[in-house]
């Protein structure tokens, strides 16, 4: 059998202070005395290029190594700055391991990766199958939270939080619903983690609606927007979502039937104003990746206007038991570095939020501030793989209702999370 690294702990390490790294060997019975491992760090070194080579194999020196108990070895280091680093394990000069640290610093540590999709919808509007089934579904495949977003109904969210919370706390349900207008433009707003529904406001409430948006109209100035009466509906529309203490999403505004949902203007308008809290930057339901790939560019463009632009990466999947095409469930999501589940929704206006779009384990996009970008797409390819081969069991349990599962697969997964993060 050919020697091999079969396990590296932990993989997140603080920065800029002395961690201990750990390995196992797929065969113990080795000579300890070829073992050899070197640390390279990725983006921020101190032994510089050369003027004749830049190969940072030859430039870094070997650890000092030392055998602990049942074949595990170990190594301290220092690891410098907030990056990635290269480990790599040499046996008798030969390479038999290139594996992967990332370290923090201190209040990144702090925060924990949430991985959730804010745009989605179950059998109590056009999706397939019921609250629960579709948080289960979710749970299978990695994520941590779901915000439920049926079009015109809010109900659906408080009832899938209120069964998923009756059998688990290790997975959320965050309520919200896909607001639609009545007779002022096409277009859809996210309400995320709103405590009322808008669309009943809009729906049974006709006269504070008008009164509202003719407030608007005359506090605001709408040059150059081709339908102002419109674009004061949207405002009106974020307006209530914040006095629920929700967050306001732009969904897809470059998904399209025979049109874009959202016309360019309006899109940076309501930016520059502060009318809406994160653009959902990558839509799964844009299947060509034309609408993503402009909503990007965009995005980069009013950044540098000086326009704040959180993101958030969604499936706006109607199939997720089915897994049909229609919502390209699984493979654009968002990742959340906050410290607890109940912080998702304020860590997403901070620009806490990565995009993702996933091809597999290999291949991922990532859209957001740079620092979390790169440590996102980090766990992606390193965490992620094998934390979602843990709650395949965990969804499984959910989806039984069965506690003794539930509880021997929370206990795995947070014995998991301890192991790879050292910074817990």
């Amino acid at each position: 059998m050919e020697l091999t690294v079969t396990h590296l702990y932990p993989q997140v390490v603080r920065a800029d202070r002395a961690q201990t790294l750990r390995f196992e060997l797929s065969d113990k019975r080795i000579d300890a005395s070829l073992l050899k491992v070197k640390v390279i760090p990725m983006e921020k070194y101190d032994i510089q290029h050369t003027d004749y080579h830049i190969n940072e194999i030859y430039r870094y020196p070997f650890e000092e190594l030392r055998q602990e108990k049942n074949g595990v070895f170990a190594v301290d280091h220092t690891f410098n700055g907030e990056q990635r680093h290269n480990v790599r394990v040499y046996y008798d000069d030969k390479l038999i391991g290139r594996l992967h640290v990332y370290s923090v610093a201190d209040d990144l540590a702090k925060l924990n990766c949430y991985k959730g999709d804010t745009h989605l919808h179950t059998n109590c509007s056009d999706g397939e199958g019921t609250p629960f089934e579709v948080a289960c579904a979710y749970r299978e495949i990695g994520c941590d939270f779901i915000v439920i977003t049926d079009h015109h109904k809010y109900w659906p969210s408080v009832q899938g939080q209120e069964e998923v919370n009756a059998v688990t706390d290790a997975f959320t349900v965050i309520r919200g619903e896909e607001i639609h207008n009545m007779d002022m433009g096409y277009f859809h707003i996210i309400n995320m983690a709103g405590t009322t529904s808008v669309n009943e406001i809009i729906e049974t409430n006709d006269a504070y609606v008008q009164e509202q948006v003719d407030k608007i109209l005359t506090e605001r100035d709408f040059t150059g927007l081709s339908d102002p009466r419109s674009a004061a509906f949207r405002i009106f529309v974020a307006n209530e979502i914040r006095k629920g203490g929700g967050v306001a999403i732009l969904p897809h505004p470059f998904w399209h039937i025979g049109e874009y949902n959202t016309q360019t203007e309006e899109v940076i308008y309501h930016f520059r104003h502060g009318d809406y809290d994160a653009l959902e930057v990558l839509a799964a339901c844009d299947y060509q990746n034309n609408g993503s790939n402009l909503q990007e560019l965009l995005r980069v463009e009013m950044i540098a206007d000086g326009i704040k632009v959180p993101v958030v990466g969604s499936s706006d999947a109607h199939y997720a038991l089915s897994r049909k095409t229609n919502g390209l469930f699984g493979i654009q999501f968002t990742l959340v570095f906050a410290e607890s589940p109940e912080e998702i929704p304020a860590a997403i206006k901070d620009e806490r939020g990565v995009a993702i779009n996933r091809t597999d384990d290999v291949i991922f996009h990532a859209v957001g501030r740079y620092r979390y970008a790169k440590y996102a797409r980090f766990l992606m390819a390193e965490y992620f793989p094998t934390y979602t081969k843990l709650t395949e069991k965990h969804a499984a349990a959910m989806a039984a209702k069965d506690a003794i599962a539930l509880r021997e697969t929370e206990a795995t997964i947070e014995a998991f999370k301890k192991e790879f993060f050292a910074c817990r």
